[in-house]
């Protein structure tokens, strides 16, 4: 049965205008703090109740450890998304146990639009990234499913078969993207896209793609065959593929959360903001930096650890706690690694505590 909340929500990822976050917020917690008794029985242990928080940033954040320990679930979920488990191994994994999936498609389709597809309605796409018939599990193979659906000119051509990428395919696309003159988005994971700078290197490949092309990559080094700086990323594909930096966007998301962050170019060439590259996200998704042994805001360029507020979180836990560190930059987050295990004391929490709850 769907709630009156997640209808709130979304009206609000629908419509974000007014200063309604707080009021939002507030009644999302009362909600969480209701449907869901491991984050109650977490929030009592910490003193936090509905009627004694009166401000968003006192929701108590959960660590995403909890996401590996419980099902943080306002109910029956519709839909497990499961993070990669790369770094702790496939059995060690977040699971993210929506209830309502109407919320992550909102935000995401929203959130695209914004930052990656400001100026178009559609355009060709392709993807790097395991399709969701394979990978179901996986909310970055949902969203660019759903990217296919909402921005492609006639659906999206995937690269990746049976989990290995099939570069000759993405060639083919780049190729009839030059020779028609239509403009083309390379969806990728960070890693696929630094495999293909070397399978481009040594066959001498080199591509002109149209005025508006542009590119999407996530996920950090994961998969990468060797390490590469944003700077050198940004060049390789200026030089592979003609699309300038402004053009080349990247996107931060979590499994955790059912919102994203994107590099702030796209966005800015169109309301004419000049200032450095910066993740932004849409208006239902906020993050504070803390400090990572209080849990205490910290003033904006200051440096602790990222918390995120997610509205369309509404079915799960809206307050995440990273393990990433960054501070808050020229109005938007700057990502500045992942924080040693020492420092995080904040943000540690057994599972055995959770099992518990």
């Amino acid at each position: 049965m769907v709630t009156e909340i997640y209808e709130r929500v979304l009206g609000f990822l629908e419509d974000p205008a007014g200063d309604r976050f707080e009021e939002i917020a507030l009644a999302v917690f009362r909600h969480q703090f209701g449907g869901c008794s491991p984050f109650r029985l977490y929030c009592e242990s910490r003193g936090r109740n509905p009627a004694s928080v009166r401000d968003w940033r006192e929701i108590p954040p959960v660590p995403i450890s909890a996401f590996k320990a419980v099902d943080l679930c306002c109910g029956e979920p519709e839909r497990v998304f499961l993070s990669t488990g790369t770094t702790q191994g496939i059995d060690n994994r977040s699971r993210h146990a929506m209830p309502d999936l109407r919320l992550y498609r909102a935000s995401a389709i929203a959130g695209m639009r914004r930052f990656l597809f400001p100026d178009v309605d559609r355009l060709d796409l392709v993807s790097l990234i395991p399709p969701v018939a394979e990978r179901p599990e996986s909310s970055l193979a949902q969203m660019v499913a759903w990217a296919g659906e909402e921005f492609g000119c006639d659906g999206m051509v995937e690269c990746v078969a049976a989990g290995e990428p099939s570069f000759e395919t993405l060639v083919d696309s780049l190729r009839r993207s030059e020779r028609d003159g239509a403009p083309l988005a390379i969806l990728t994971t960070t890693g696929a896209l630094i495999h293909f700078f070397d399978y481009a290197r040594e066959r001498s490949l080199e591509f002109r793609l149209p005025h508006g092309s542009r590119l999407m990559d996530t996920g950090g080094g994961k998969g990468a065959p060797r390490p590469m700086s944003r700077k050198g990323i940004l060049h390789s594909v200026w030089s592979l593929f003609a699309i300038p930096g402004y053009f080349a966007v990247n996107e931060y998301g979590m499994a955790e959360l059912s919102s994203q962050y994107y590099d702030s170019v796209i966005r800015d060439r169109f309301d004419g903001v000049h200032r450095g590259r910066v993740l932004m996200s849409p208006a239902w998704l906020r993050a504070v930096i803390l400090d990572p042994k209080s849990l205490s805001p910290l003033p904006d360029g200051e440096v602790g650890l990222v918390c995120h507020f997610d509205l369309a979180n509404a079915g799960t836990s809206l307050a995440v706690l990273s393990e990433d560190i960054g501070t808050i930059d020229g109005g938007g987050l700057r990502l500045l690694g992942r924080a040693p295990r020492a420092e995080a004391r904040g943000c540690s929490i057994s599972s055995a505590e959770w099992q518990l709850a």
